[in-house]
């Protein structure tokens, strides 16, 4: 399956496609594609993440065409 993925900062970009997709087998994990990303602190980074634009933790299972991002905090006044 195909998961379309908007990367986080520290994970690796060789780990998508020039589309910016992730193959993943069926049945994948958002955990999963954490780990594929080789993303650091796989638990911290899922409390950042959203599969179609819902909240989601590392155990929601992916399925083709999902959409994976990421929001970060912004410091500012």
């Amino acid at each position: 399956m195909r998961i379309r993925v908007y990367l986080p900062p520290l994970a690796d970009p060789s780990a998508v496609d020039e589309r910016g997709f992730v193959e993943l087998a069926d049945g994948s994990t958002l955990g999963d594609l954490l780990g594929r990303l080789r993303v650091p602190l796989k638990r911290l980074a899922a409390s950042f993440c959203v599969v179609n634009y819902e909240k989601a933790g590392v155990r929601r299972t992916l399925k083709d065409g999902d959409v994976v991002s990421f929001f970060s905090l912004l410091p500012g006044g």
